[in-house]
């Protein structure tokens, strides 16, 4: 079943769309409950008894490849740009937790279970924090290490041959795997072309997620848009959907997150439309080191540059770390976003105020250490060996969303959550550095499992009925799009999404109060009202995107205001206080 849209742009010509303009079949919508068809002939059925995964991030990746490698399952990979490479698995610069076997260093699945423990305010699930410190190494090895049909990552190796582990903020142990600080473009370089090559799994470009599909009580597909051709689509699979396109933190005016549409909230989106359970969404995390450079999006400054001894300053050159907890910069990133925040409105509001400093390490092992920020910073006059590096905490990571169980179940049958998008319990109030791609590892593969499990089997063998049970009940024809009116809706979307940055970042940022989560709750309101009818006009990137990004800065600001608890990255100046004292917050072992 296709819609598509006429004069979308004008590379459509030898389209299936272009012709059915040239016919007057502009734009087709499903009247009734249902929007797609499935026929009941074979070749239909074949089709459709496959996973779909929206995301092909490491999370996605990881869900594909166990399920097609371990299990014999077909798989389909949706994803929005051209190449698979281009999700936000591909931006983390520090790296991936291991384990430590030096037992010297202390490491165990204990050690890291009380880090995450402690950067996460105490509001760790304790089940998912143990899930992954435990699994966690195992799977680094099958996904990452071993190749054949999966990926062998070449991180940095130390003198000695072995894998090269570095400390990061807030880890007791130096635990973390690395490729100089772009570890998760090669990870996912590797990851991702492991995918491609498997003979089960078909890698899917261009298209981005619009509407969960459901039957009765279960989910049965996507609805999907072709951004290359313009075409609406509907994805069909028995054995279930995963949604794994990554978190919202891109719905912020400065975030880490690159520009475009992967961090714009999809999967959030998608549940938040659907009914299904979200929790946690109030923990957005701000990273407190992002480059400060006017008029320019924001950039990361890893975590790994503290880690490696990098000094918090102020304009006077004074050391402020130490001010707001007593492991300085190395203390958890809600703390230090915060205090770094803080520290900079005590300027004279003419010049930038906070400052990371790492000149005092060497230079050449600066370079070598830390390739990317320094080609980066280089093209703007700066040298991470000479200089200090202005600095603002930035939206990077959202530690709630889709909740899930230990095996990425949502609370829809048929639908799975991972990586960012998913609430699995790990992160509590705030993540941990490093965590995100472990858990994307280890709860990706885990929903493989159940779906190669024999409850997963039962599940499919009820979606194959609900799937035959679907049928086309008609189709509403309307006027396509003219060029004129394209680019109004172009342009009116990318405001209203300039207004929704605006709105989080002013009233559900880093330091919040109940009137402005009230306030952005009210605009929000009156943005998503707009969005919703640009997007039933037009369907379009820009308009999917809004949509997506309005309904799930709403669903963040309700959970916000309904949090009367300080804690973590949920700062409110007028909640109720809490302690933030390390020893309370580590569960028991």
């Amino acid at each position: 079943m296709i819609r598509s849209i006429q004069g979308r742009l004008p590379f459509l010509a030898n389209t299936q769309s272009s012709r059915l303009a040239k016919e007057g079949l502009t734009k087709f919508r499903v009247s009734g409950s249902h929007r797609c068809f499935a026929s009941s002939s074979t070749a239909d059925e074949m089709k459709n008894d496959r996973l779909l995964v929206v995301g092909s991030g490491v999370a996605g990746s990881a869900a594909a490849l166990i399920a097609a490698e371990t299990y014999q399952i077909p798989v389909t990979v949706l994803f929005a740009g051209s190449i698979p490479q281009d999700c936000n698995s591909h931006w983390a610069q520090g790296g991936i937790i291991y384990r430590n076997y030096d037992p010297n260093s202390g490491d165990s699945a204990g050690s890291l279970a009380n880090d995450i423990h402690r950067a996460g305010a105490g509001l760790c699930d304790d089940h998912a924090v143990r899930k992954v410190s435990e699994e966690g190494p195992s799977r680094v090895r099958e996904l990452l290490l071993n190749g054949g049909p999966f990926a062998n990552v070449p991180f940095d190796k130390a003198a000695n041959g072995e894998l090269a582990l570095c400390l990061e903020a807030s880890h007791a142990a130096p635990r973390i795997l690395h490729y100089a600080d772009h570890t998760g473009m090669i990870i996912t370089k590797h990851i991702t072309q492991a995918a491609a090559n498997h003979p089960l799994i078909t890698m899917q470009p261009h298209t981005l997620a619009v509407d969960i599909i459901q039957e009765d009580d279960i989910c049965v597909g996507i609805e999907t848009f072709n951004r290359a051709t313009g075409e609406s689509e509907m994805e069909l699979a028995s054995r279930g959907t995963v949604l794994a396109s990554g978190g919202l933190a891109g719905i912020y005016e400065h975030s880490t997150n690159p520009a475009g549409f992967n961090a714009l909230g999809s999967s959030v989106g998608l549940a938040t439309r659907a009914g299904v359970e979200t929790k946690d969404l109030e923990y957005v995390q701000f990273h407190p080191t992002s480059l400060f450079i006017p008029n320019e999006s924001r950039f990361l400054l890893t975590e790994a540059l503290r880690g490696e001894g990098a000094i918090l300053r102020n304009a006077s050159g004074r050391a402020f770390a130490q001010d707001f907890h007593s492991d300085g910069e190395l203390a958890p990133r809600d703390i230090v976003a915060r205090g770094v925040f803080e520290e900079s409105q005590k300027g004279d509001g003419k010049n930038h105020n906070v400052f990371l400093d790492i000149s005092h390490r060497d230079a050449d092992w600066l370079h070598a250490r830390f390739p990317t920020i320094q080609a980066h910073i280089s093209q703007r006059g700066l040298d991470l060996a000479k200089d200090t590096l202005p600095i603002i905490p930035a939206a990077h990571y959202t530690c709630g969303g889709i909740t899930t169980d230990e095996h990425g179940r949502t609370s829809l049958k048929g639908l799975y959550a991972a990586g960012e998008a998913a609430r699995t319990g790990l992160h509590g109030g705030n993540r941990l550095a490093s965590t995100s791609l472990l858990e994307a590892l280890v709860y990706g593969a885990s929903v493989a499992d159940f779906v190669g499990s024999d409850m997963g089997r039962e599940l499919h063998s009820k979606s194959m009925d609900r799937l035959s049970n679907v049928s086309n009940t008609g189709v509403d024809l309307d006027v396509g799009a003219t060029g004129e009116n394209l680019e109004m809706t172009v342009v009116r979307a990318t405001q209203l999404l300039r207004q929704v940055r605006r709105v989080m970042w002013d009233n559900v940022g880093l330091v919040r109060t109940t009137s402005g989560l009230a306030s952005a709750i009210d605009s929000l309101d009156e943005i998503k009202e707009e969005a919703a009818e640009l997007h039933e006009t037009l369907p379009l990137m820009e308009t999917i995107g809004l949509r997506d990004a309005v309904c799930s800065g709403q669903a963040v600001a309700e959970s916000a205001i309904a949090n009367k608890v300080s804690a973590g990255a949920h700062y409110l100046n007028d909640a109720e206080e809490y302690s933030d004292d390390e020893e309370a917050a580590v569960a028991a072992e």
